[in-house]
């Protein structure tokens, strides 16, 4: 009866430390549709720079706030451009504003904080939800233009200008990505410019 008993107990810890050991492994954090950044998957633009995912997820925490010995849990994350990709936010590496968030799919969310300077903020938001938007390619780079479906434009702007004076505008077309980027002089009148578009991309999903 005692070696019974004492065999119990120690299946009883062994399963209490399998749950343990279960319950402490990272936990994956999956793209999502508008950044489908999957390992192993790449994206080519029109000003030659070529965007991609590292080959498997990797493990990241990051520091939760300035001044503090406070870190977020470990999790495994697509290391995407360089940087670990938490859906739609990319870490800064700036304990002030550890994660930046690139968009919304939704274009009635308020504008987020994504980093200060010199103590004005600068601020991102969706200001649309496109059905669809055509990227027209240079003729150097390509011979026709592409339509993308499901487009969310995003832009980012300094809080003292507003958002009419952006400084730098991204689409993203669901289940692709980031397909168009244009910049803007908030003190020239002269209009932005589209420094890259999406030439060509694959998706390891």
């Amino acid at each position: 009866m005692r070696t019974l008993h004492i065999l119990s107990l120690l299946l009883v810890s062994a399963l209490a430390f399998s749950g343990c050991e279960k319950e402490s492994d990272p936990v994956y954090v999956t793209p999502k549709s508008y950044l489908p950044a999957y390992p192993g998957s790449y994206w080519d633009y029109t000003d030659g720079t070529r965007l991609k995912t590292a080959s498997d997820y990797v493990q990241h925490q990051y520091q939760l706030a300035p001044n503090s010995t406070d870190n977020s849990a470990v999790k495994l994350v697509p290391y995407y451009n360089s940087q670990y990709l938490y859906e739609y936010q990319v870490w800064q590496d700036v304990p002030l504003f550890p994660l930046k968030k690139l968009l919304s799919e939704s274009a009635t969310e308020n504008p987020w904080v994504v980093n200060e300077v010199n103590g004005v903020k600068i601020y991102r938001k969706t200001t649309r939800i496109l059905d669809s938007l055509i990227v027209s390619y240079p003729p150097f780079n390509a011979t026709s233009d592409s339509i993308f479906y499901s487009v969310i434009e995003v832009v980012e702007y300094n809080d003292t200008l507003g958002v009419a004076r952006w400084n730098t505008r991204e689409y993203y077309a669901k289940n692709v990505g980031l397909i168009r980027t244009d910049i803007n002089n908030p003190f020239d009148s002269l209009g932005f410019v589209t420094v890259s578009t999406l030439q060509g991309y694959f998706i390891n999903n």
